[in-house]
């Protein structure tokens, strides 16, 4: 199963969700898709889409994940980075209306040049295609500010 989150950002981000279908449509994506597509409205009858879970289901749909298809929020990011998953995480733009900015580029620019994740922000389709040969870096939460991230994911303070 290939988990899809966008948040709970109010900016719509039809874009990434029009990306993750038209991936499905060709068959590149062959295996079920479930999207946490907060306040974004799309429709599709290509993958299952519910605006929001518990932070229990939130983490159990990580787990269960092979893949972890994010937006940008370092919430999510540091979940599926904890759980060792491969991840493609797509920035919202300013172009685009979707943020205020272009600040989530540069989380997206860092962890992939560290290895941690793949960057899906222009090209979705480039990124899926490495993901075979793509093994995400393990990274190491002690005395880090993703220490203090997860700790918080851990103890359900961000939600």
């Amino acid at each position: 199963m290939v988990f899809v989150v966008l948040g709970t950002q109010k900016n719509q981000f039809t874009r990434f969700l029009t990306m993750v279908e038209e991936l499905i449509k060709s068959g590149e994506i062959n295996e079920p898709v479930v999207a946490q597509i907060g306040y974004t409205k799309f429709e599709t009858e290509f993958f299952k889409c519910f605006s929001v879970v518990s932070e229990e289901e939130f983490q159990k749909y990580i787990s269960e994940s092979s893949v972890v298809i994010t937006h940008s929020g370092s919430g999510a990011l540091f979940s599926a980075i904890k759980k060792r998953k491969k991840i493609i995480a797509v920035a919202r733009l300013k172009k685009y209306g979707e943020m205020i900015d272009d600040h989530q580029t540069e989380l997206v620019k860092k962890l992939t040049e560290e290895g941690y994740i793949l960057d899906g922000t222009y090209s979705l389709k480039d990124a899926w295609n490495k993901l075979p040969d793509f093994t995400p870096r393990k990274y190491d939460f002690s005395n880090t500010i993703g220490e203090v991230i997860a700790n918080w994911i851990d103890n359900d303070l961000i939600k």
